[in-house]
């Protein structure tokens, strides 16, 4: 998986390549009843010229199990080159194994890795978690710094809107703590919609980008401090 993620995010892959890596992932390393991803596949005898990794029963460790880090990698690397179902799935693949606890036996969080039972292993000693709400924050819902400003992009799919028609979250930015709200009436995906409005406490924003809201770090600390600023951006249907 690792050698796959890296040619997709560095864009070393072209959109063909990457639509063909895509399939070859989806036959070989998705687990058919735990719709996961697997490491690698199952090499069926130890290969000791290939590393420590491969002396480990397979499913275990960074023999061919479900490896968080570079799931959570992965997912990044499909909202750099926006794939944003494709990404969701793989994220939501993480979510679904961790809160099936008959199966993960753990408390609801994001371990190192799941076997090839299910089972979550090792709880605290992983990084997949906070590069889960990195790709979450700065990838799906698009809330991330350039330059010094606050840049919204969102890459968000159908299935986040599947409940509701607004999504919303909230983080601190330039002093400023802020409520995002994404509000979605036609319930669109990334490739259908665009940004048609966007306001800051109930004001109006110039909108340059259609995929796209920058606000310049002046306006943000030109704001109160000691309340919370709410960000309304509105998506809606591409015209054909």
């Amino acid at each position: 998986l690792a050698s796959q993620v890296f040619t997709i995010m560095s864009a070393t892959a072209d959109e063909r390549q990457v639509n063909q890596t895509l399939k070859s992932l989806k036959k070989y390393l998705r687990d058919k009843k735990l719709k996961g991803y697997h490491l690698n596949t199952d090499f069926k005898k130890e290969e000791h010229g290939l590393g420590r990794a491969f002396s480990f029963v397979y499913g275990d460790k960074e023999n061919g199990a479900f490896f968080n880090h570079m799931v959570v990698m992965f997912a990044y690397a499909l909202y750099k080159r926006e794939l944003t179902d494709e990404a969701w799935e793989v994220l939501s693949s993480i979510y679904n194994m961790a809160i099936d606890t008959a199966k993960s036996r753990i408390y609801p969080c994001i371990p190192e890795y799941f076997n090839l039972e299910g089972r979550g292993m090792y709880s605290y000693l992983t990084g997949s978690a906070s590069w889960f709400l990195l790709t979450i924050l700065t990838q799906a819902f698009g809330v991330r710094g350039k330059d010094g400003d606050l840049l919204i992009e969102p890459k968000l799919s159908v299935e986040q809107f599947k409940r509701s028609s607004t999504l919303s979250i909230e983080r601190v930015f330039a002093g400023r703590r802020l409520q995002i709200k994404f509000f979605n009436p036609e319930k669109v995906g990334y490739a259908r919609y665009k940004i048609i409005k966007a306001s800051l406490n109930s004001r109006n924003l110039l909108l340059k980008y259609p995929d796209r809201v920058i606000i310049k770090r002046k306006i943000l600390l030109g704001l109160p401090g000691a309340r919370t600023h709410t960000l309304v951006i509105t998506l809606g249907s591409k015209k054909e």
